[in-house]
């Protein structure tokens, strides 16, 4: 019995020591398993840390229709953006084709790419843009039409001073500088979103146009609340600008010292309020002061009226190169524009008039008003909805323009371009209408196809070969080609009216 008893004790005390080791193995690899574990998750760690590093010192892509493709680095220390403005047409217009009236022939209205060079945040931004659209310029062939196929559309650097104190303005300067004029909103809204299909008649022809400027600086101040003041509202623009506006080419020096000036403001007074039919109010106001010198190119040296036939612009009214006198000329206009909801009405005014010491045709003036309106009938959301960047929204648009152009008692005559030596035809003043219907329809964000068409009434032209009334085909020519005397129904001086249409295609990258 004792044996068995020791026997077995024996046994059991192997088993259990046995037991014991076997456990002890375990719990070692299950410790080492749990080693190894807490290191492959610290490596994982450090990989995703140093993963994650990587990734934010790679430069950042971004994409917004209308304004392009932004590429800047993480600390923001540098950027480039670059986009593109395109604008096809298929014009379909009255009058002779031998004079640029050309029907059912593709143009290029506007192919501008742009570059714009980041510094620190964008402190500092170079703005490099190009003005490719050459359609009825430099071939001699387009009723005087005069320019080049590709020039600066922008040249200039913009110092951002406002992010140094928010009080501060927007610092332009360069060889191809950008100035803001009254109506400068209502005299279209949008080239590439809006409906009309160019500016009005009379701020397109007086030299100020677009407002480029061959040299000069300019401040702005964009966008600025006007909470501080106690108003609920901001101011959309305030500018002041000493520019070579519309004199010679980009970055030519102007050989006076009669300087240029503008000033433009736009306030939205409301647009803070929770209120739609007050929120979308805005008011406008822009002066150009041109320093006459006839010493030297002045861009105000000239009263014209051009319809807005691409290749073969016809003057209906001129009073003739370099024919303002030394002094003073102003070109001042106020704007409304109110927005509310998909619908926009523009109304706008220019004065135009000149010291004129010493003009050659007598003391000129001009005056204009538009009145305009776009709705957004349609879109995929359902009627009366849409924008530029909603795909299948339908965009429509009209607007109606007066301008009336005179000159003084001197010489009895005022347009004289076209017509070499006396002719019955000159008159000195002239009344221009135009109404305008516009269709638009977004195929893609920012891209868009459309009409236009544009009914002209002038009352006074010029009738005789090569001028407005013959090019236009209003005068019954007795042969192809013929001249003074070879027309019939061509009264001296006569009116009429015709109508252009306009086929487009156009897309802001």
């Amino acid at each position: 019995m004792t044996k068995r008893y020791l026997v077995g004790s024996m046994l059991a005390a192997f088993l259990l020591a046995a037991g014991t080791v076997q456990a002890q193995g375990v719990d070692q690899k299950i410790q080492t398993l749990e080693q190894e574990l807490s290191q492959l998750k610290e490596q994982q760690i450090e990989m995703k840390k140093e993963a994650t590093a990587q990734a934010a010192a790679m430069p950042s892509f971004s994409y917004r229709p209308g304004n392009g493709l932004t590429i800047e680095a993480a600390d923001k220390s540098w950027g480039v953006r670059s986009t593109v403005e395109t604008h096809f047409r298929y014009n379909f217009e009255s009058g002779v084709d031998q004079s640029g009236r050309s029907r059912g022939e593709m143009i290029g209205r506007r192919f501008r790419p742009t570059l714009l060079y980041c510094v620190n945040n964008c402190l500092w931004e170079i703005e490099s843009s190009l003005d490719l659209d050459g359609w009825g310029t430099g071939n001699g062939k387009n009723n005087g039409a005069t320019g080049v196929g590709g020039i600066l559309q922008r040249g200039a650097v913009n110092f951002h001073a406002e992010h140094l104190n928010p009080w501060l303005p927007t610092v332009q300067f360069g060889m191809e500088v950008q100035n803001a004029q009254g109506g400068g909103l209502a005299r279209q809204g949008s080239g590439t979103t809006g409906a009309q299909a160019e500016y009005d008649l009379h701020t397109r022809n007086n030299g100020f146009n677009t407002g480029r400027a061959g040299s000069g600086t300019v401040l702005n101040w964009d966008d600025r609340s006007l909470s501080s003041l106690g108003i609920p509202g901001r101011i959309g623009k305030l500018q002041f600008g000493m520019s070579a506006i519309a004199e010679g080419d980009d970055g030519t020096q102007s050989l006076t010292d009669r300087k240029d000036f503008n000033v433009y403001i736009s306030i939205l007074p409301m647009s803070q309020i929770k209120n739609m039919w007050l929120s979308g109010i805005a008011f406008e106001f822009g002066t150009w002061f041109c320093n006459v010198d006839n010493r030297a190119d002045n861009g105000c040296s000239r009263y014209r009226i051009q319809d807005h036939g691409d290749g073969g612009r016809q003057t209906l009214f001129d009073s003739g190169a370099a024919s303002i006198g030394d002094g003073l000329h102003t070109a001042m206009g106020p704007g409304v524009v109110w927005n509310v909801g998909p619908y926009t009405m523009r109304v706008m005014g220019s004065f135009q008039q000149s010291t004129d010491r010493g003009g050659t045709t007598g003391k000129k003036r001009a005056h204009s008003f538009l009145i305009g309106h776009d709705l957004y009938a349609y879109s995929p959301k359902g009627f009366l909805t849409g924008s530029a960047t909603e795909t299948g929204s339908v965009l429509l648009g009209t607007h109606f323009e007066r301008v009336d152009m005179s000159c003084g008692e001197r010489l009895k005559t005022c347009s004289t371009a076209g017509v070499s030596g006396s002719n019955p035809n000159n008159y000195r003043r002239n009344r221009v209408l135009l109404r305008e219907g516009d269709l638009w329809y977004v195929i893609a964000p920012r891209m868009n196809v459309g009409m236009s068409i544009l009914w002209y009434d002038a009352s006074n032209l010029k009738n005789t070969v090569g001028t407005a009334g013959y090019n236009l085909g209003l005068c019954k020519r007795t042969s192809p080609a013929g001249s003074p005397g070879s027309e019939t129904n061509c009264r001296a001086g006569g009116g009429g009216d015709w109508t252009d249409v306009m086929l487009n295609w156009r897309y802001t990258f």
